[in-house]
């Protein structure tokens, strides 16, 4: 190979085409379109993402404008000015020439792309903060896709003498890579599947998610070096179309050009099904696996491989955008990482198709009905989210991931939980506590199962378990809610199974709130009488057990009829809507508000306890008393008795109530060995022993697979403490599926669901799925217009409240007027009492007949005004998101243009010099 030609060809071609202001406003109208495609969209700002998504979608279809106009007159040109034949002469190789002509090409390429990156990404950073990595990434992706069409286009140009068909050749030929993502338009569904996973859209996913892979580089570079071959064939066609003894040679490059192409794509397919290099270039790591999933996939042990199909809307709200993006990302570095033992298919489909048809009938994954906002319009959508999971004979069907729920972990544990022979056992407690479905003798129906039973049965196997009789199997967890509710032959057979060393989640509240869970008595008070035949009536309370001894056995104390209060609030907007019977544990609360040092808090962000109790350890306990959550200083105690007496009387029940500024320890982790039992004591004083015994064998027996240190009498207790049981409530299973709304009024934050799963999977050595449940992926936001229409939702929402008190205020001097109309009346002493009563009751039905019509006239201007003002926010967001669209698209083109009336005035001027002015025009 002769460097020196080659040099010498590059730059004779490189600069041929900036040295006229053609090459720059070539430029220009490519950055234009990107920028176009980049930003016109209405889903860019719907997504409210700052990524190139939407270029994306269009850049195929830009290049196949773009690259035949760089590649047209690469040889075309040549011989139309007969300068082929000058080129050919020289002492270069065909090789020297074409690799010449396509590095020039390449440079000119990569300097186009580079003033549409910075472009770009000023834009970006001017709404909002890219994250520099993915963007990196992306336009890699768009540089491979330019060295592939690029080499494809000069093979079109070696093929005629003519720009114009160069040019239509070069778009001809590139094509097939273009179009073929959309391949189910044309083909069916089985073969288009296939057609588009070789598709350029395809196969620069994994750039547009920041992932370098190196499947992907290399379908870009195979495709180059057949068609740089291919073009190396064509341009020595002179010395091969007649041979030496006369007989031509095509066919034998023909076979030699196929041999290359079936290598490259066996290449191609070994790379994509052994992707030996891939590196997750984005700053917040969003196309990285965590690495307990790595280890857990890694470690998968299976007969079966683990069969995903994941069915997922081509269009969803804005919403849910994010959720989807994490979905496929993470399906597809699990398919990477699985290799044989995961194999994935995705389906993006319509809601009618026959794909959508075909996950109904085999999974039973149907559309779910969202609610999204289109331009200020609340309106219902149907949305594709579901996934199954199939190994051998075992199913697991995920029918909707919405968008608050961990993508990673749940595809995660549904893979493990499919894969995996046996689950860990997850025994509940029966108490009053209704977790398990069933019959409500009080209101003749059937109580529903719990969300939190429901999401628990995803991972383990949960077995009911009656205290009325001894606890003797073995559970990796037990789950105690609000225990204090058992009876006392009941209390002393969970105490045993709690001293003979059963890992137990206890949940115990002193005020249970009733509209999560009705005749449930808190910690102190008495069971209320239940009717447990509908045609005995009402029976007499049943006796409660003595909780104090759960509480001697564990060295804590709780005092049962206290409540813990916490004057912080931070949810500002809610206003009366939170008190301080909310009791919020963040950052915000105080100092170390969780462990970090345990896996079962490390990392939570927030969890709401809503009138909890606290824990105290006692001094004379030998049992290690670990302090998972606390409040802050700015708290106080109320009694039960006074929070029922004010809220009688419709006083906050908190607000007489001193503060104390002590910090309250609200869960904890109780571990060591258990006391030993003095044999001495008699059982009748001590009625647990007899059962302690029973159930763990004595001291000289140890139950099977169990170590010495669990026998009665030095057997080791391990148990997560919670004074509050309403942050069980299926009401935080809603709020985290909800996720973030923008634009809604409040978005909580809790990690409720995350606290309580973390406590059972750490009682049960089931760390596996902790870390992983934690994670959050934190996508870039458009900030800026965040900002904008934020400020203009404020403003609308501050008209409406308007509005609002214009109307009570309204209501009340209606209602005023009627009542005064009424004493008036009253207070006539001329009128006997028959005729007082008759004008009364007159002016009764009179006056409220016209308060209704006041009313009802009220409203309707209330409602009108209301929907103005959300028709002028819609409006004042469309012109907000126009006029960013309108700067991003216009500014963009500008650098190239200025460069190129430099470059046209630059060479008038050069070309002006040494001439005489009587000559110039």
């Amino acid at each position: 190979m002769n460097w020196n030609v080659l040099r010498a060809i590059f730059k004779r071609n490189f600069i041929s085409y900036f040295a006229s202001p053609t090459g720059y406003v070539f430029i220009c109208v490519f950055v234009l379109l990107t920028s176009l495609a980049a930003f016109w969209p209405n889903d860019f700002f719907n997504s409210n993402l700052a990524n190139l998504d939407q270029l994306s979608k269009y850049l195929p279809y830009i290049m196949l404008v773009f690259i035949p106009a760089i590649t047209m007159s690469i040889w075309a040109e040549e011989r139309r000015l007969g300068t082929d034949e000058l080129l050919l002469t020289i002492p270069a190789s065909d090789v020297d020439v074409v690799l010449g002509k396509y590095l020039a090409a390449v440079a000119i390429f990569t300097v186009s792309l580079l003033f549409s990156a910075v472009a770009n990404f000023t834009v970006l950073q001017w709404l909002g903060n890219p994250d520099l990595g993915l963007f990196f990434g992306t336009y890699l992706g768009y540089w491979f896709v330019g060295l592939a069409m690029l080499a494809v286009g000069m093979v079109a140009s070696f093929l005629t003498s003519n720009l114009t068909v160069g040019f239509v050749l070069g778009a001809l030929f590139n094509a097939p890579l273009a179009f073929s993502g959309a391949a189910e338009v044309i083909l069916p569904p089985s073969i288009a599947q296939y057609v588009s996973r070789w598709s350029v859209a395809r196969q620069i996913d994994d750039f547009e998610r920041g992932m370098i892979s190196l499947s992907s580089i290399s379908y870009f570079v195979l495709i180059a070096a057949v068609m740089l071959y291919l073009s190396v064939v064509l341009i020595g066609r002179r010395h091969w179309r007649g041979g030496r003894d006369g007989k031509s040679m095509l066919g034998h490059y023909v076979a030699r050009t196929i041999a290359l192409l079936l290598v490259a794509v066996g290449v191609s397919v070994l790379f994509a099904d052994h992707d030996l290099i891939r590196a997750d270039v984005t700053t917040e790591r969003l196309s990285s696996l965590s690495p307990d999933t790595r280890q857990l996939v890694q470690n998968l042990d299976t007969e079966y491989p683990v069969k995903i199909e994941a069915y997922i809307s081509a269009d969803v709200p804005s919403e849910y955008i994010q959720t989807k993006l994490d979905l496929i990302s993470t399906l597809g570095e699990l398919s990477s990482l699985g290799g044989e033992k995961i194999l994935v298919q995705q389906h993006i489909l319509e809601n009618h198709s026959e794909a959508a048809a075909d996950a109904q009938a085999k999974y039973g994954i149907e559309p779910q009905t969202v609610l999204t906002k289109v331009r200020g319009a609340q309106t219902q959508e149907e949305v594709f989210l579901g996934v199954a999971f199939t190994c051998g004979l075992e199913k697991e069907v995920v029918p909707f991931i919405d968008k608050g729920i961990p993508v990673e972990y749940e595809l995660v544990r549904s893979i493990t939980t499919v894969a995996q022979q046996e689950r860990k056992r997850l025994g509940v407690v029966k108490t009053d506590v209704p977790l398990l479905s069933s019959f409500n003798f009080q209101a003749m129906s059937n109580t529903d199962e719990s969300l939190l039973v429901q999401e628990l049965r995803k991972q383990y196997e949960v077995v009911e378990v009656d205290p009325a009789s001894p606890i003797t199997d073995q559970f990796d967890v037990l789950l105690a809610v609000q225990p204090s509710s058992l009876g006392p032959e009941e209390m002393n057979n969970f105490i045993a199974a709690v001293e003979s060393g059963q890992p137990t989640a206890i949940f115990e509240d002193p005020f249970p709130m009733p509209n999560f869970y009705p005749n449930v008595p808190g910690t102190a008070q008495p069971k209320q009488p239940q009717q447990t035949n509908p045609f005995m009536g009402s029976q007499p309370p049943q006796p409660k057990g003595d909780i104090t001894r759960l509480w001697d056995v564990l060295g804590v104390d709780m005092v049962g009829d206290q409540v813990i209060w916490q004057d912080y609030n931070p949810y500002p907007r809610a206003g009366a809507f939170i008190d301080q019977a909310w009791v919020f544990i963040d950052d915000g609360s105080g100092e170390q508000p969780f462990n970090q040092q345990q896996a079962i808090t490390a990392g939570l962000q927030q969890v709401l306890f809503i009138m909890p109790g606290a824990w105290r350890r006692l001094n004379a306990s030998n049992l290690e008393f670990i302090e998972l959550a606390r409040t802050g200083d700015n708290t106080g105690t109320t009694r039960f008795a006074d929070i029922m007496q004010n809220s009688r009387m419709g006083v906050n029940p908190f607000a007489m109530a001193a503060p104390t500024e002590e910090q309250f320890v609200l869960a904890a982790r109780v571990q060591g060995e258990a006391p030993e039992v003095d044999p001495a004591v008699d059982s009748a004083e001590n009625p647990a022993s007899e059962v302690a015994e029973e159930v763990g064998g004595g001291a000289e027996e140890t139950p099977a697979g169990e170590s010495e240190g669990t026998a009665q009498g030095g057997q080791g207790i391990d148990v997560v403490l919670v004074s509050d049981i309403d942050c069980l409530a299926s009401a935080f299973f809603f709020v985290r599926s909800r996720g973030q709304d923008e634009g809604a009024e409040i978005n909580f934050q809790f990690d409720n669901v995350t606290f309580v799963l973390n406590a059972l999977d750490v009682l049960a050595d089931d760390p596996r799925f902790v870390e992983i449940r934690k994670r959050r992926r934190a996508h870039r936001t458009l900030t800026q217009v965040e900002d904008r229409t934020e400020q203009a939702r404020r403003e609308a929402a501050q008209r409406s409240e308007e509005f609002n008190n214009h109307f009570e205020q309204a209501r009340t001097e209606e209602q005023q007027k009627f009542n005064e109309r009424i004493d008036q009346i009253q207070k006539n002493t001329g009128l006997d009492a028959r005729t007082k009563m008759i004008q009364v009751e007159v002016a009764r039905s009179d006056g409220q007949r016209k308060l209704e019509v006041r009313l009802a006239q009220l409203r309707q201007e209330r409602d009108r005004a209301v929907d103005q003002i959300e028709r002028t926010l819609s409006g004042e967001i469309s012109r907000v998101q126009n006029r960013y669209k309108l700067f991003a698209v216009l500014i963009p083109p500008l650098p190239p243009l200025l460069l190129a009336g430099f470059v046209f005035f630059h060479r008038r001027n050069m070309e002006r010099e040494g001439v005489s002015k009587s000559r110039l025009r």
